[in-house]
């Protein structure tokens, strides 16, 4: 075997063993439920798309969308770079693998295009390290409040400046298309990357009070910028052919998202794996009811879940 399809293979392993521990952190139950969820999603997406096929162009979005996420917030690259010159060759066949299905997906329903839309994902090997982006010692004014720091951190590092702009700006170029609603869905998602890594201990227990205060005060704050940053995407929506109902709609959809993603956070205090399994759970029950509205009542169900398990898990830290 040729030693570098050897190196590569021996990555993979690695990487589909790491996979297998977070599983196993996850536990049987959570698994299955999560498990569950995802065939679910995938199923009504399959179904819109073969019923609305000018939704094949979000495909190849979300998929590099999510692999560009997924590779900034990876903590490994330095290692990965430093131990082989291969590494953004094993970055490539990663991300190649991670897509496939969706490129299947969209081969079998005849979507060719769309397909064809994925083959840039060997770029995303070649993208910086996140933390070159900004040399040490240099400062960056953040606009919002040093108690926002996911936000802060999101602006900085995870480019949600330009996506801002650019949902802002496609929306306003295509104002009298569906075009801003899709920005406005794509922005609540994005910005649920900002509430994947979780706080150290003694930064949260610097908040007075009980740990439903200090819940309410997180949503508030999330909601608040949330509101700030997506009332011209609103705006756009209600000058669409969605109209008012519509911005009513995916405003609130919005602003329930965002929510359950940061109850996610910290359901499962202080545990990265779970609380970042968790927050793709309710991501795809978010969508569901976007593909079908039977689906809706899931919603209340699931944030009324979050609420008690977050309320609860950060209760222990204050008696502990």
């Amino acid at each position: 075997m040729h030693p570098s399809l050897a190196a590569v293979l021996a990555y993979l392993h690695l990487r589909a063993r790491v996979l297998g521990r977070q599983l196993a952190e996850l536990g049987l139950v959570r698994g299955v439920l999560l498990g569950a969820l995802l065939v679910l999603f995938v199923g009504k997406a399959v179904e819109t798309l073969a019923t609305h096929a000018d939704l094949q162009w979000l495909v190849p979005v979300l998929g590099l969308g999510s692999c560009l996420g997924a590779h900034r917030r990876r903590t490994d690259l330095t290692f990965l770079h430093l131990a082989s010159p291969d590494a953004r060759r094993w970055l490539w066949v990663e991300y190649t693998v991670l897509l496939l299905p969706l490129g299947g997906m969209l081969l079998s329903l005849g979507h060719a295009g769309a397909a064809v839309c994925l083959l840039p994902v060997p770029v995303l090997a070649t993208l910086p390290l996140p933390r070159a982006l900004n040399r040490p010692g240099e400062r960056w004014t953040s606009i919002f409040r040093s108690e926002a720091f996911e936000w802060v951190s999101g602006f900085r590092q995870r480019g949600l400046a330009l996506l801002w702009l650019g949902a802002v700006g496609g929306a306003v170029w295509q104002r009298h298309t569906l075009v801003p609603a899709v920005g406005l869905v794509g922005w609540a998602l994005a910005l649920g990357g900002c509430y994947d890594t979780p706080e150290p201990p003694e930064m949260l227990l610097l908040h007075r009070g009980r740990a439903g205060g200090v819940l309410a005060r997180k949503l508030l704050l999330a909601l608040t910028l949330y509101g700030l940053t997506a009332a011209p995407l609103l705006y756009l929506v209600w000058l669409s052919p969605a109209g008012g109902a519509g911005t009513a709609l995916l405003g609130g959809w919005g602003a329930l998202v965002v929510s359950m993603v940061v109850l996610a956070k910290y359901a499962f205090y202080p545990h990265a794996t779970l609380l970042r399994l968790t927050q793709g759970g309710v991501v795809a029950v978010a969508l569901l009811p976007l593909l079908n509205s039977t689906y809706t009542p899931l919603l209340p169900a699931v944030l009324g879940g979050l609420i008690w398990k977050s309320r609860q898990r950060l209760q222990q830290h204050w008696h502990d």
